[in-house]
């Protein structure tokens, strides 16, 4: 029986099963909305100014700068309720994924109850796997901060102009392989979490290390086909942005809910695939249960047999 590729099946199964994605573009415009909320009253403030017009016509760096530099007016002074809606989303998100992960392992719709019934019995696994994850990302994070203060310190004591950038360039190119590595580890560990009804998170994190590893190149290739139309859709997005007129924000503003819609669906397309390549490489490679036949009892055998033909006279 042919079988459609790993990613043609995992974009069917996010298709099939779209109304969670639409839910969580919903979700994110409303929290957006009220995490901007604190910087639209600060630039209300401006009214009808004449930097006001340079900041909505076109964007002037001088004016924004100004803007930013003035504590009466600075939107980014009210970035911690912003960061507060956005820790709101994170745990939402976090939360979803069992149901998420339950829907794409189903291959079926499942009712409201079903989707938040696993999402809430995968919840505290995920927050343990969250809590490995960083501590995993800590030595990671630390060489992205050297890197960052190599740069600082050859770009004033280099005498070759281009070596900053380029250590600069690596490092940040090894750090994020590095991160993209431990974020595809962890999603098998989700995985393997869901299918095979893991319940020890150390445990599983550890056999998800092994198995992440152990097919590491047809898994990365798999997770970065996705990543890298994700970057396409991206720059694409800014080109066309860029080409825009100014004073255009309402197309801004529609063009980047576009894009964000489009980013959470990658991710979930990132998901589904994820579970499609663990269901076929492991559960379609075990081999089903032969069927026992039971040996036939001697005493319904002896039954069976007809009597011999009486004697014709």
């Amino acid at each position: 029986m042919n079988q459609p590729g790993i990613l043609t099946e995992g974009f069917r199964r996010v298709w099939h099963y779209q109304r969670v994605l639409w839910w969580i573009f919903l979700v994110n415009l409303v929290l957006a909305l009220f995490g901007a909320m604190p910087a639209l009253t600060k630039l209300e403030s401006l009214g009808h100014s004449a930097r006001s017009q340079r900041l909505t016509d076109m964007f002037d760096y001088g004016s924004f700068s100004e803007l930013i530099s003035n504590p009466e007016v600075d939107p980014f002074a009210a970035q911690g309720a912003s960061l507060h809606f956005g820790f709101v989303f994170f745990f939402f998100m976090l939360f979803l994924t069992g149901g998420i992960l339950e829907a794409y392992r189903a291959e079926r719709k499942l009712t409201t109850r079903e989707f938040f019934e696993a999402s809430g019995a995968y919840f505290w696994r995920w927050v343990r796997l969250l809590i490995f994850m960083l501590i995993v990302m800590v030595p990671i994070l630390i060489l992205a901060s050297g890197v960052s203060k190599a740069f600082t310190s050859l770009a004033t004591d280099s005498p070759n102009e281009k070596l900053p950038y380029e250590v600069f360039a690596g490092g940040m190119l090894l750090c994020g392989f590095l991160l993209m590595c431990v974020r595809l580890w962890f999603d098998m560990a989700q995985v393997r979490a869901v299918v095979e009804e893991e319940y020890g998170m150390w445990r599983n994190t550890g056999r998800a290390f092994k198995l992440t590893f152990g097919n590491f190149g047809s898994l990365f290739w798999l997770y970065f086909r996705i990543s890298f139309l994700w970057w396409v859709s991206f720059a694409l997005a800014f080109w066309v942005w860029t080409k825009m007129p100014p004073g255009r924000f309402e197309w801004t503003i529609l063009m980047l809910e576009i894009f964000i819609l489009i980013g959470f669906g990658m991710r979930l397309w990132q998901r589904a695939s994820e579970m499609v390549w663990y269901q076929r490489r492991f559960l379609a490679a075990t081999p089903a249960p032969v069927p026992v036949t039971p040996a036939p009892d001697p005493l319904l055998a002896i039954a069976s047999v007809p009597p011999p033909p009486e004697p014709q006279i």
